[in-house]
């Protein structure tokens, strides 16, 4: 099986891939496993001092929530029920 990055590198080179949607488009006709690793790989490439820092509204909700949860207001459900439900809510499972 050939490595992610000389997949994702012939696929550049082969079409002379140039913009985001291009490459966006190749990225997504690779397996799950293998984008899950790319997420990962691009992720890690990252500096900290180059992530963007969430804007007001996204702090306000997160602090609204967390202040809810400690509260008692709210509770927090394992990943996979969430998962679940919102799978189904989506419609993805039956």
């Amino acid at each position: 099986m050939r490595s992610l990055f000389s997949l994702v590198s012939n696929q550049l080179s082969d079409s002379k891939m140039t913009t985001m949607n291009e490459i966006l488009t190749a990225a997504k006709a690779l397996p799950s496993e293998e984008r899950a690793r790319l997420i990962e790989a691009l992720w890690d490439g990252i500096s900290p001092a180059d992530w963007v820092p969430p804007d007001s509204q996204w702090i306000a909700e997160a602090n609204r929530r967390s202040d809810a949860y400690d509260s008692g207001e709210t509770s927090g459900a394992p990943w996979g029920e969430v998962r679940e439900r919102a799978r189904r809510q989506a419609g993805l499972d039956g």
